[in-house]
């Protein structure tokens, strides 16, 4: 039987201090260390989620470890495939075992390529090359996550936490919407499933429905952030259908009803109206209760002004001169001896042009008005 020190050397023989080419020399891996407490480390699979924690740095070259932190992050569990993280670091820790700790270096194409990421004061720039210092903590396979409820829910709010980090420090102009939206989908909807199974137990059916409120939520909030209203709209509508007191998605939906050209003030009021119930002081509330009023009194003087100008047109079109004899006395005109069928089909077209202006034309230059406000807004 081989000592540790035995198992030590021959494992590291193998593996530890060799840079492994993953990508050619633009995506690198060297295992630094192993846990020798875990006697037979799996590999990485696809579909398994990972507990990880590392250190993102600016890198020079593989062997440069003096770069500026841009990125330090604890207890991430990652399921390998999904591409929550940058394809560095999910290839990284595809190619570790549990109990590992290993430096992966990797050209700026396989991090954030054009776009950039905040930490803190520090701005990582564009098309820069990065370093990861990373632990493989724990190692959990496919077919134990999907028999266990409480692991789901786990997987779920870390999908939630990396797309918190990544809203908040890798927005770039909307680069990342798309990549947001998906783990706040992903967990909602796996947190939606889980509600629809009879045997999970309370407590764990009360984290569910707490989990997939806030991904409905952080969904509105992306939607508003990128102003697609309408989606927006809707995602508050969903939490407001589970929860009706949820303040936060009560002033999200009021929001995207401001907003959004195809929205009406009715929606916002009864938005608002509702949140008064639950919390009649609230700030943020009040502030968009006044904003709402005003936008309503803008709205009420435009179309005025609009219906005005319209009116006078109408009266102007309206008044025809009169024909005066040489001896200044009204002269019959040629349409005054015509049959009185033809003033019957003057009334009826006049009837259809006031019609068409009720119906038609007003409410489309009301709709034309609302959009050109929430635009300009």
């Amino acid at each position: 039987m081989q000592s540790a020190d035995t198992e030590k050397a021959d494992y590291e023989g193998n593996r530890v201090g060799t840079w492994m080419d993953l990508m050619g020399s633009d995506l690198r891996l060297k295992i630094t260390s192993r846990d020798l407490s875990i006697q037979e480390p799996e590999s990485c699979e696809v579909g398994d989620a990972i507990l990880i924690e590392f250190t993102g740095r600016s890198a020079c070259s593989c062997d440069d470890d003096s770069g500026a932190v841009f990125q330090l992050v604890n207890d991430w569990l990652v399921v390998i495939g999904d591409k929550d993280v940058t394809p560095a670091l999910e290839m990284g820790i595809r190619f570790m075992r549990e109990g590992e700790t290993g430096l992966i270096f990797s050209k700026s194409k396989f991090a954030y390529g054009s776009l950039q990421r905040m930490q803190g004061d520090f701005i990582l720039p564009s098309d820069t090359d990065v370093s990861y210092v990373v632990k493989i903590k724990k190692l959990i396979k496919s077919n134990q996550m999907l028999s266990d409820p409480e692991f789901q829910i786990k997987v779920a709010l870390s999908k939630k936490l990396i797309a918190n980090d990544s809203y908040q420090f890798e927005w770039s102009d909307g680069y990342s919407k798309s990549k947001v939206l998906n783990m706040y989908k992903k967990a909602g909807d796996a947190m939606s499933n889980l509600l629809n199974e009879n045997e999970i137990e309370k407590d764990a059916r009360e984290k569910a429905r707490e989990l997939l409120i806030e991904c409905l939520n952080n969904v509105a909030a992306v939607y508003l952030r990128s102003k697609e209203y309408g989606k927006a709209k809707e995602a508050a509508t969903r939490v407001i259908v589970i929860d009706p007191n949820n303040l936060k998605a009560l002033f999200r939906a009021a929001r995207a009803a401001i907003y959004d050209p195809a929205g009406t003030f009715e929606e916002s009021e009864a938005a608002i109206n509702a949140a008064e119930v639950v919390d009649p002081t609230n700030k943020d509330f009040l502030s968009l209760k006044a904003e709402l009023r005003q936008r309503k009194k803008n709205y009420k003087k435009k179309s005025k002004q609009i219906f005005s100008k319209m009116s006078e047109g109408i009266n102007k079109q309206s008044k025809q001169p009169e024909m005066m004899s040489a001896d200044g006395s009204k002269s019959k005109s040629l349409a005054d001896s015509k049959s009185t069928a033809s003033s019957k089909e003057k009334s009826l077209r006049y009837k259809v042009f006031l019609q068409v202006l009720q119906f038609v034309i007003i409410p489309l230059i009301a709709y034309c008005i609302t959009i050109s406000m929430k635009t300009n807004s």
